[in-house]
């Protein structure tokens, strides 16, 4: 009987090894693998650097009823950008909208750029026109590489920055004098404020402005701008007045890497039907 009962114990603790239980066990195993696995795929896409920057290129290149000069200048755009940096640039292209007033076609390209980079959420937004073209020098070349820009000319970014250019001319400087030539002496990109300037081949903005800009822009399309004797004009548009206008009313300050970044090339210009000079 004793022995009886020491073999019904020994079969009842063997009974934890029953097929079904171990069916349950390996079912089990391989469920918790299957969530490590999941959680570890989760955990590598999260880790993925988003884009700190952008960079949004403008053309009408490809664009119904273009003029003919506009052929074949995104890819000069991407040859020049090649030849300087030694890779193929890392762009968004937004197609330019044509419009027979001055100034409009180009004002509705940027508001459809400027609303998909909005969707990126990046930090900074840069703007050019097909017919920018980098200058030859180190800072200039840091905007071939995504972190150089972001550690060198974009860090110093000033936090009350509306818009940063990146080219342009007939400048108006905030500090025309020694103070402006003391900054000049870092190999970093630096920004000096500006009262004015023309030219918007190149420009960037900062996320924190974006939605300001946006609604200037928007403005700008369904009611003209203002001038600066205070006339609301609708026959043709010009940004830079708006934007300095804006940057003022806000609160923000506009600003000109220097050393500037970008140059304008020569050319047919859609703007005003000639061909201009650099």
């Amino acid at each position: 009987t004793i022995l009886s009962g020491k073999r019904k114990k020994l079969s009842n603790n063997y009974s934890i090894f029953s097929p079904s239980l171990i069916v349950s066990v390996l079912l089990l195993s391989s469920s918790i693998s299957i969530i490590c696995y999941v959680t570890l795929i989760a955990m590598h896409l999260s880790q993925q650097k988003q884009p700190y920057d952008g960079i949004f290129v403008i053309s009408l290149q490809g664009t119904p009823n273009a003029d003919p000069h506009n052929e074949g200048r995104l890819d000069d755009f991407k040859k020049a950008w090649r030849k300087s940096c030694g890779s193929d640039p890392e762009i968004n292209v937004c197609p330019g909208v044509m419009d027979d007033r001055r100034g409009y076609g180009l004002t509705r390209s940027w508001l459809n750029c400027l609303q998909m980079a909005r969707n990126m959420n990046l930090e900074v937004i840069m703007i050019f026109e097909d017919d920018a073209r980098l200058f030859d020098n180190v800072s200039s070349l840091n905007f071939c590489d995504a972190e150089k820009r972001k550690g060198k000319d974009f860090s110093d970014l000033p936090e009350d920055t509306f818009i940063a250019f990146l080219g342009g001319h007939t400048w108006t400087y905030a500090d025309q004098g020694v103070k402006k030539k003391e900054r000049l002496g870092s190999q970093h990109s630096q920004y000096l404020e500006t009262f004015f300037s023309f030219g918007t081949y190149g420009f960037a903005v900062p996320r924190r402005s974006l939605d300001t800009l946006l609604n200037t822009i928007k403005d700008d399309l369904a009611h003209g701008f203002i001038n600066e004797d205070g006339v609301r004009q609708t026959e043709f548009l010009s940004p830079e007045k708006s934007w300095y206008r804006t940057a003022r009313e806000v609160g923000k300050n506009m600003y000109a890497i220097h050393p500037l970044a970008v140059w304008h090339e020569g050319g047919f210009s859609n703007t005003w039907k000639i061909d201009r000079e650099s």
